[in-house]
Parts: structure tokens; sequence; C-alpha cells
């Protein structure tokens, strides 16, 4: 029974449809690549990259839009697991991590794997802990779960004015990068960049609501995997004889240790709280590749791992897509599916990495100045990479690189076409584009549901609910790109923030909510203040240099007051009261209705009733 359910909720032409994306997406690259072979202005070329696949993701949200609540907030719970998953992979890394961490590959080396690991530690814990739980739950938002498990209008508040920090900057980091990449398409046009943008988030978050952001992410996500698989792919052949080069870089990894050893590049060991991974600017490339602990620490490294798995756990900007699925098998298998495409997206970065590494140490390392290969020339006129001067041979040592600038920097370096190029930048940009959608969506859910009806718990009709969430896309929209405008901050350092604000005030409050029963409302309120407060305080002052660690890491220490004060807190308050303790057993239970649905069909009788009856 529960199978032929599901085949009634699904819909059974979703293969195609993202058949026909997938083709479009290539056609396009395909044709782009004919045209610049025949000598097509490069601005035209420039133009189709930006503005063909917009106008393909606004066409997807045009055919999502919606009248209906449960479609606007939980795209009509039927979404496919691998649909969702995708969503979820591409969220949680975001164009910041697409873009960063090639670099931070190149630069760092193994160190750089931690943020990797955090976000599939985290996939695991909110598949284990958290998820099945949510989805059983039905809430639309993070806070709104809160207020219902714990009946506290306080705590749905709180939730929501802590919430709103870490998902601004996550929206902060994703739209910086965006605008960045953009500037290599059309260099000088601010105008035009951010406006292109806003519209395409804006159309894309307030048409469908959560069923728009899931359908155009699933094809955002195609697009950024067709680029980075196609690019490695060939790469792999050239350098491997083998397409999948994600599997197949291990002989290139040893090579490249070997010339390090030739080259006696020094082995350097960090000290146990060291977390230097390269800024934005230019980074010399002064570590082993596959050495560990160069520039990380064996402390910072798990810290760093930590904080990233705790800020995705319970990050308030990825809970939405949980409510999205057919039920509660279905949440868990589409974190399943999270942590494979997550895994494929960082090996792919991590190969591109691997193949320039080996590049520069074949093409550059030794020679002179005067006898650098044209693709580093190019580099060097284009900013991205920096030569020690007077060097009669070059070292490796002597070598800079732009930590942001390297992804797009691996098809110039092996000598691809400048489509592939393309196809990077416009990956790139549909993973921004779908990571800001996601949290654009959850912030202004957060702002119509949490804030604005936080004092209330029946809800309006759904036209007022969906015209107030439309309405809090666009301010979240002018919001996130007036941060950007006034703030250049690097993205890295921003979701870093964000995961550790995350980890310390809300994965505290969320699994013990889950897990412990005897939690009261204002324990819960405790633990998210005092997470929050000491997580702030503790990035200030490691900012101010009155901590001898990192600002990004000394966030996540903030856990264990949030337990300690949310155990204190409950302990010294009355029991919870019985209906509360039932709601929390429902939750358990994986199977039935899910709870807020069925909250509000027997509302919506009780209204008829009453209305007849009237």
């Amino acid at each position: 029974m529960p199978n032929s359910f599901r085949a009634r909720l699904v819909n059974p032409h979703l293969g195609v449809y993202y058949s026909i994306v997938g083709s479009l997406i290539v056609a396009l690259f395909l044709v782009l690549l004919i045209l610049s072979q025949l000598g097509t202005a490069d601005v035209v070329v420039r133009l189709a990259v930006l503005l063909v696949p917009a106008a393909l993701y606004v066409a997807i949200a045009a055919l999502s839009t919606t009248s209906d609540g449960l479609e606007f907030f939980a795209g009509g719970r039927r979404v496919p697991a691998v649909c969702s998953g995708l969503v979820l992979a591409m969220t949680a890394i975001g164009g910041t991590g697409v873009v960063a961490w090639t670099g931070l590959f190149l630069i760092n080396g193994f160190d750089a794997w931690c943020m990797a690991i955090g976000v599939t530690i985290g996939f695991v814990v909110m598949a284990v802990a958290v998820t099945p739980f949510v989805r059983k739950a039905g809430s639309y938002t993070m806070p709104s779960f809160l207020a219902r498990r714990f009946q506290s209008r306080l705590l749905r508040l709180t939730a929501a004015s802590v919430m709103i920090v870490p998902m601004l900057l996550i929206l902060m980091a994703e739209l910086t990068v965006l605008f960045r990449v953009s500037d290599l398409l059309l260099p000088s046009q601010p105008i035009i960049i951010l406006t292109h943008a806003a519209l395409v988030l804006a159309l894309v978050a307030g048409a469908g609501g959560n069923r728009s952001v899931g359908w155009v992410g699933t094809a955002q996500a195609i697009t950024l995997l067709i680029a980075l698989v196609a690019v490695a792919g060939l790469i792999g052949v050239l350098m491997t004889n083998f397409p999948v080069s994600q599997l197949s870089y291990g002989p290139v990894l040893r090579g490249i240790g070997r010339l390090e050893v030739s080259q006696v590049v020094p082995i350097v060991k960090a000290p146990l709280f060291e977390f230097k991974l390269a800024g934005a600017g230019f980074e010399q490339l002064l570590r082993r590749f596959a050495e560990p602990y160069g520039s990380v620490g064996p402390a910072g490294f798990a810290l760093a791992s930590l904080t990233v798995a705790g800020g995705v756990a319970a990050g308030p900007w990825l809970m939405p897509r949980n409510g999205t699925t057919t039920g509660v098998y279905e949440a868990r298998k589409s974190l399943g599916w999270a942590i494979f495409f997550a895994g494929l997206i960082v090996l792919s970065l991590s190969a591109l990495a691997v193949f320039m590494r080996d590049a520069i140490m074949q093409d550059l390392v030794g020679r002179t100045a005067q006898d650098v290969p044209q693709w580093f020339k190019e580099l060097l006129q284009l900013g991205w990479a920096r030569a020690k001067p007077g060097s009669s041979a070059l070292q490796m040592s002597d070598l800079a690189f732009r930590r942001d600038t390297v992804l797009f920097a691996v098809p110039k370096v092996m000598g691809q076409p400048s489509t592939m190029f393309y196809l990077l930048i416009a990956g790139t940009l549909a993973a921004c584009l779908a990571s800001a959608a996601a949290t654009t969506y959850a912030i202004a859910t957060l702002l119509a549901e949490d804030v604005v009806g936080g004092l209330r718990w029946e809800p309006p009709t759904d036209g007022l609910r969906l015209w107030l969430a439309r309405l809090m896309v666009g301010v979240t929209v002018v919001i996130g790109f007036s941060f950007v405008g006034l703030i250049n901050a690097d993205p890295v350092r921003l979701f870093l923030w964000a995961m550790g604000l995350s980890a310390a005030s809300v994965m505290p409050v969320v699994i013990l909510s889950i897990w412990w029963k005897r939690l009261t409302h204002l324990g819960a309120v405790a633990a998210m203040l005092t997470g929050f407060g000491f997580a702030i305080a503790a990035i200030l002052s490691a900012a101010a240099g009155l901590l001898p660690m990192p600002s990004v890491l000394v966030a996540v220490f903030g856990v264990v007051p949030a337990v300690a004060v949310a155990v204190a807190v409950s302990k010294t308050s009355p029991i919870p009261p019985k209906d509360v303790l039932e709601q929390v057993r429902d939750i358990r239970l994986p199977g039935g209705e899910t709870v807020y649905d069925r909250e509000m069909r027997l509302l919506r009788l009780q209204q008829h009733k009453q209305q007849r009856r009237g």
C-alpha cells in the first residue's frame, strides 16, 4: 500500500524532464564550442553562457508557480529522494565550496579536506538523529518545529531571531561568490550582474517557494555536475587514459609526491590548533600536497570538521528540504543521495586540483621567468597567479595563486578550449544560485511564518501566507545584495562562521528536543541564547586577538555550555505537560500521517463545521 501511494504522488515523468534539461545544457555548450571555433565574437558566447541557463531556470520556476500552501512550503510532499538529496548537496556545498575548495585543495592539499569531511559527517548525523523526526513533524520551518514541539511562542520568536544570523551569513557568502564569478563573464558591469542575479533569485525563490526552489535546484545541480564531470573527464583521458578521473588520479598524485621529494619541498608541521587555510588573495605553494597537518594542526582539523558537521546537521537553511519528500523513509534516503552527490562534487574538485598541481610541478618548477609556458603568462596577465621576480630558476615557493580562480584556471592550464572555461562558470553560477535560492526561501519563510505570524498558532489563509512569503522573498533579496555591496568579506570565513553559529546555538536544542523528553521550553530558550551568545563572544574575542585560536573554530565550543544550560534549566523547571510528551512520542514513530498535516486537516474540518453551523 505505501508503495502504490508513493507512485501516485511522484511525477513519473521527472526523469524525462530532467533528461531534456541535461540535453539542453550539453547542446548549448556544443553549439558554443562550434561557434567559438568559427570565430564568433567572444561577447556573444559570454552573454549566452550567462543568459541561456538563467532563462531555463526562470522557465522552470514559472512552470512551478502555485497557489497551494502545501505545494509552496513543502513541494506537495512528493519530491523523490534523489532530487531532494541533489538539492541538499548543492545547498550545503554551494558556490562557495565549488570555487574555494578547488583552490584550497591546490594550495593546502590534504588539510583542505576538513570541510568536505565535515559536510559528510553532518549529513550522516542529520540522517540518523534529525531528519526522520523533523520530517514526521512536518513543520515548514525549524522555529515552527520547535514551537510546536514545546508549544511555546517565546521559543518560536527566539529561534527565529537566532537562526536568521547564520542563514544571512550563508546568503552573503553565496552572493559574494556569485558576483565575483559573474564578473569573469562581464568584467566591470556590476549593475547588469546585480540586476540579473537579483531577478533570477527572486523569481526562483518566490514563484513556487520550496517547490520551485527544488525543481530549479535540481536543474542547476545537473548543470554543475555536467560541467565538473565533462572537464574532469576530458582531463582524465589526457592524463590517465581513463575518463573517470575522480577514481584514477592516484598515479598522478604519486608522481607529484616524487617530484616534491626530488625538489626538496619541505615537510611542514603546523601547531596543534593552527588553522591557516588559504585566503582570497595570493597564496604561495609552500607545502607538500599529500602531507597532512602542514597548514592546519590536528586539533584544528578536527575542530573544523566538527564545526561544519554541526552546522550542516542542524542547518536551518537545509531543513526545509526534509519536508518535501513523500515520507520518513524517503527523507532518510535523500540524505544517502546527498552524501553521494557531495562526494562526487568533492572528488571532481580534488581531481582538478591534482591535475593542476602536476602541471605546475612539470611545466613551471625549474624554469626561468622568461621560459614559462603560455598558460602561465595568461594567468599572470589575468592577475590569477604571481611569480617571484628575479628568480633564475623558479621553485614551487616562488609561485602564488588566487584561491578563488584556481577552478577556472584548470582548463587554461590543460589547454582545453575556452568553452570548457565557460562551462565551469555556468556550473558555478548554477551552484551559487541554487544555494542562494534555497537560503533566500528559508529566510523569507522564517520571516513570514515565525516573525510576522509567530504569535498565533492557527495559520492564515493560503492566499495571505503565500503573499506574505513572496513579499519576504523580495525583502530578503534586497537585504542580501545590500550586505554584499557594503561588506567585502571572504566567503569561506562567512561559511565557517555560519556553521559555527548553527552548531553552537541550533544543534544542541534540536538534538535534545528529539531525544530528551524532559527538555522544557525554558531550557530550550536558555540553551539557544547561551550557545549563540557564547559563539558570538568567542568569534569577536578571537578576531580581536584575545583568544589564541582562529575565530572560525571557537564558535563550536558553545555546544558545551548550551547543553549544560539546557539540562540545568530543564531540571529546575516543571515537567512538560502530557500533550507535549505525547507529541514527542508521535514524531518518534516513523509511520503514519505527518503531524502538521494532520493538525491542519483537523483544523480545516473544524472550521468547515463552524461555517456550516453559522
